[in-house]
C-alpha cells in the first residue's frame, strides 16, 4: 500500500524526461531543417524574412518568459531590444566588429541598467508595472533622440559594419541567417529547459497568485527581478542581432509602437507556450510583408487576422497548432 505513491511519482518523473527529450529533439530537428532552406532553392528574399522573423522570435521569446510565464505584463519591451542595438552597434562601428566583443558589451551595458530598474520595477504589479515599463521606454526612447553625439538622434547609428566571428565576416544573406537559426535555437532550448526546471514552476506560482506564492515561502521579487534582468538580456540579443542585419538603427527601436508589436507577436503566437512567440513572429513579418504589397493600411488588415484569432483561438496560434495535432487522437477515442 505504501508504494504505490512512489511508483506513480516514477512514471510521472520518466514520463516528463522523455517530454522533455523529444522537445529538444523538436527544436534541433527544427533548426535542422531551417538551416536547409537556403540549399534547397529557398530565395534570398525569403531567407531575409526568415532572419528578420527568427531575430523577432528571439524577442518574443524573451517577453513571453516575463508576460507568458511570469504574469509581468510589459508595455516597454524595446527598451531592452533597442539598448542592445546601440550599445552593439556603436561598439562595432568604434573599436571592433567582433561578434563576440559586442554582445558582450551589448549585455554589459543591458545587465547595468536593468538590475537597477528591474530592482525598483518588480515592487510594481498589473497595470503599475505595465506603464512603468512603457515609461522606461519611452525615456529611453528621448534619450537616443536627444543624445546626437552617440546615437545621431532621429538619423539612427548609421554604417555599422559587419559582424566577425572568430576572424570571419559574416555577410548578410546565408552565412547570417544561419548564424540566426543556431541563436534562436539555443535561446530556445535554454529557455525550454529554464522554465521546466524548478524555476520555471516557481514562475509559474508567482503567475497564478503572488501572495500565495509568497505564503509558502517564495521570493517573489528575486525571482521577478531576476526574469526581468534574463529578459533584457535576451532581448538584448535581439537588438544585436537586429543592428548588424540592418546595419544600424534608429530611436524607434526603442519607441512605443515596437513595445506593441513584440506583443502582438507574442499573444498571436500564444503566451506561455515559447514556440507560440517563434510562430507569432514568423506570421507578423510574412503577413507584413503580404499585407503591404496589397494594402496602404497592413496594420488595420493586420488587426482584423489578430482579432480574429484571438477570438477563436485565445491559446494564439500556438493553439490551433495543437488542436489539430490533437484532433486525429480525439477523432480516435
Amino acid at each position: 500500500m505504501t508504494t504505490g505513491a512512489p511508483a506513480s511519482c516514477d512514471v510521472a518523473l520518466q514520463a516528463e524526461a522523455r517530454k522533455r527529450r523529444a522537445t529538444a529533439i523538436l527544436i534541433v530537428v527544427g533548426a535542422l531543417l531551417l538551416a536547409g532552406l537556403p540549399f534547397v532553392g529557398v530565395p534570398p528574399f525569403t531567407i531575409t524574412l526568415l532572419t528578420e522573423a527568427l531575430i523577432f522570435a528571439i524577442w518574443a521569446m524573451s517577453l513571453d518568459l516575463m508576460t507568458g510565464y511570469t504574469g509581468m505584463l510589459s508595455f516597454g519591451h524595446a527598451a531592452g531590444f533597442g539598448l542592445g542595438g546601440y550599445a552593439a552597434g556603436y561598439f562595432a562601428r568604434e573599436v571592433t566588429a567582433d561578434l563576440f566583443a559586442s554582445l558582450l558589451v551589448a549585455e554589459l551595458v543591458i545587465l547595468a541598467v536593468a538590475l537597477p530598474i528591474g530592482f525598483v520595477a518588480i515592487r510594481l504589479s498589473g497595470a503599475a508595472f505595465a506603464i512603468f515599463s512603457l515609461c522606461i521606454a519611452q525615456v529611453f526612447f528621448q534619450i537616443a533622440v536627444a543624445w546626437r553625439a552617440v546615437t545621431e538622434g532621429m538619423d539612427g547609428l548609421v554604417g555599422v559594419p559587419l559582424p566577425r566571428l572568430l576572424g570571419v565576416t559574416i555577410n548578410v544573406g546565408t552565412a547570417f541567417y544561419l548564424l540566426t537559426v543556431l541563436t534562436a535555437a539555443a535561446i530556445c532550448l535554454g529557455l525550454y529547459q529554464l522554465v521546466q526546471s524548478p524555476f520555471g514552476r516557481t514562475l509559474g506560482a508567482i503567475r497564478a497568485n503572488e501572495d500565495r506564492a509568497a505564503s509558502i515561502g517564495i521570493n517573489v521579487r528575486l525571482h521577478k527581478w531576476l526574469v526581468f534582468v534574463i529578459s533584457w538580456a535576451i532581448a538584448g540579443i535581439a537588438g544585436t542581432l537586429m543592428v548588424f542585419m540592418k546595419a544600424g538603427t534608429t530611436p524607434m527601436s526603442l519607441y512605443w509602437i515596437e513595445s506593441g508589436n513584440v506583443l502582438i507577436m507574442a499573444i498571436f503566437g500564444g503566451l506561455g507556450t515559447l514556440f507560440g512567440p517563434i510562430i507569432g513572429a514568423t506570421t507578423f513579418v510574412f503577413l507584413r510583408d503580404v499585407l503591404t504589397t496589397g494594402f496602404e493600411v497592413w496594420q488595420l488588415a493586420f488587426g482584423v487576422v489578430f482579432v480574429a484569432v484571438v477570438l477563436l483561438f485565445p491559446s494564439g496560434l500556438a493553439g490551433i497548432v495543437s488542436h489539430a495535432w490533437t484532433l486525429p487522437w480525439r477523432a480516435r477515442s
